[in-house]
């Protein structure tokens, strides 16, 4: 066995054989978009695998991005494409090439992890359901009638920058450079979203994508993948968009925090749900990420609070303290209490207060950013 260590570009081919052997998905997924899409510099940055009979058996994708919640910014890793050759799986590979990502990641300074699956290898590792989220489903039928006033059309990825404003202007956001789209995770162009741009009378007012379901049969239905803009002309033109791709039902799932889109789907008669981020998360570093949101903080909390609050991390226990209230947690309970989620931790007194006032944070959907 050699590595874990980084994917090296001659070994890009053997790994899209990997991938497209263990994501198939009854060829949703095609080995040339994988080769192409893991040349790109953030893939052979984040690619850890390991090799035996000189071929990768083993890989995890990391890629580490940037989140601004409400102006205070601090970096995620995001990871994926987690799979391991099936003569080579109960040697423990994906459980070492785990590790190796969480010890590289958090020495980079990621806060967060974003992890795109749901299994026991995360689970063990602290990657847990979480966030506080909306859910809800539409058809055709239901819709109101589309805004005359508005316009669609299909948007090339590559084109971005004319998109780029309206995604900067989100409060709760990944942060995407002009030229995001020519250096980001190739797994967004892997899966085949439609772009959607929407448009009144001077110019663009907002943007859809809109994800390809995983099996042939679901193929009347969509999922929102990301959004930006106004969230009027998102609900005013999707019926446009439904007609031009004759779908029938399109599903929604949205941060909490965005009680203008909550507002017009439930006057507009949609049933929401709670939900949370797609995926499973984990705390890194629970200390650094409370100081890059110390501003946050300060906007809920008195002068006093603040003062006395302080967070701590020692390997995977976490604790947080206010005088002399202290709660002791695992990293999982961290993950829940700190974005929302089932079985989050219960506290009375002043630091039940305090931890209501701030928690839970909210979170962007990866959206674009998926890996």
């Amino acid at each position: 066995m050699e590595g874990p260590r980084l994917v090296r570009r001659n070994e890009v081919p053997e790994l899209s054989n990997l991938l497209c052997e263990v994501f198939g998905f009854d060829g949703i997924y095609d080995k040339a978009e994988f080769t192409k899409g893991l040349l790109r510099p953030v893939q052979l940055r984040g690619g850890m695998i390991v090799v035996e009979d000189g071929r990768p058996v083993s890989y995890i994708l990391n890629v580490v991005d940037e989140v601004s919640v409400y102006g205070c910014r601090f970096k995620v890793a995001s990871i994926g494409g987690v799979c391991t050759d099936k003569a080579y799986r109960n040697c423990g590979y994906a459980g070492q090439v785990l590790a190796e990502t969480l010890r590289s990641t958090t020495a980079a300074g990621a806060r967060v992890m974003i992890v795109s699956g749901n299994r026991s290898l995360y689970e063990r590792n602290h990657c847990v359901p979480a966030g506080d989220l909306l859910a809800a489903s539409t058809s055709r039928e239901q819709m109101p009638s589309p805004d005359p006033s508005l316009t669609v059309r299909r948007f090339s990825v590559k084109d971005w920058g004319e998109l780029s404003p309206l995604s900067a202007a989100e409060p709760v956001r990944f942060v995407r450079p002009y030229d995001f789209f020519a250096k980001c995770c190739c797994w967004w162009d892997v899966s085949r979203p439609e772009v959607w741009v929407l448009s009144g009378a001077d110019g663009p007012l907002a943007y859809l994508s809109l994800l390809p379901p995983w099996r042939r049969e679901e193929r009347g239905s969509r999922s929102v993948g990301d959004y930006g803009g106004s969230r009027s002309a998102i609900l005013g033109a999707l019926p446009l968009i439904c007609e031009a791709t004759e779908v029938d039902t399109v599903s929604f799932r949205f941060p909490r925090q965005d009680r203008e889109l909550s507002y017009l789907m439930s006057s507009q008669g949609f049933a929401l749900k709670p939900s949370t981020l797609s995926g499973t998360h984990r705390v890194l570093n629970l200390p650094g990420l409370m100081h890059d949101l110390r501003p946050y903080l300060a906007a809920r909390l008195s002068g006093s609070q603040l003062r006395r609050l302080s967070f701590d991390q020692s390997g995977e226990s976490c604790a947080i303290t206010l005088g002399s209230e202290r709660l002791d947690m695992d990293l999982s309970a961290a993950v829940v209490l700190v974005f929302g989620g089932k079985g989050a931790p219960r506290v009375g007194g002043e630091l039940g207060e305090v931890l209501r006032a701030v928690f839970p944070v909210p979170f962007p959907m990866p959206g674009f950013n998926y890996v």
